[in-house]
């Protein structure tokens, strides 16, 4: 019964985001959620994931939160890092690159203040919201973080 509930809010909330009528930017913070398209990299068709970005050190970053590797990242990755971030009509073509891990902590902390409101990134991550950066520095190693930059390629 959750999985089911899981992928009908999941549906519902992107369809809200892909009418654009979720903030791309949380008024009390600097984070929001957007639609990444990330092209197949054996069918070439586009496939579409919800991800939360938050805001570290002037950069946009996104967080997987399962352990294992997902599609998305799988594609991106064959796909040199790029991918289209959607909200709405507004479309950004970004790339993403890989934080090293040792500098992931205090992304994942920030991140992770925000987005632990809902029950999947507890389930995943499994610390209290208010943990210390000693706690994010131990999940760092199974949780993969992206700097998204501007495209410097035309899609």
């Amino acid at each position: 019964m959750v999985g089911l509930l899981d992928r009908l809010t999941g549906r519902f909330l992107h369809g809200l985001v892909s009418l654009g009528m979720t903030p791309s930017r949380l008024p009390w913070g600097s984070c929001g959620t957007v639609a990444l398209d990330a092209r197949g990299r054996r069918s070439g068709r586009l496939h579409s994931t919800l991800v939360t970005w938050a805001e570290y050190d002037g950069a946009r970053h996104l967080v997987v939160m399962p352990a294992e590797e997902p599609q998305w990242v799988k594609n991106m990755r064959a796909d040199g890092g790029h991918v289209t971030l959607r909200h709405g009509r507004t479309r950004t073509d970004a790339v993403l690159r890989e934080v090293p891990r040792d500098q992931r902590a205090p992304i994942l902390r920030v991140w992770y203040e925000t987005t632990s409101l809902s029950a999947n990134p507890r389930r995943h991550f499994g610390v209290d919201r208010h943990a210390g950066i000693a706690d994010f520095e131990r999940l760092a190693a199974r949780h993969a973080v992206f700097r998204c930059d501007a495209a410097e390629r035309e899609r």
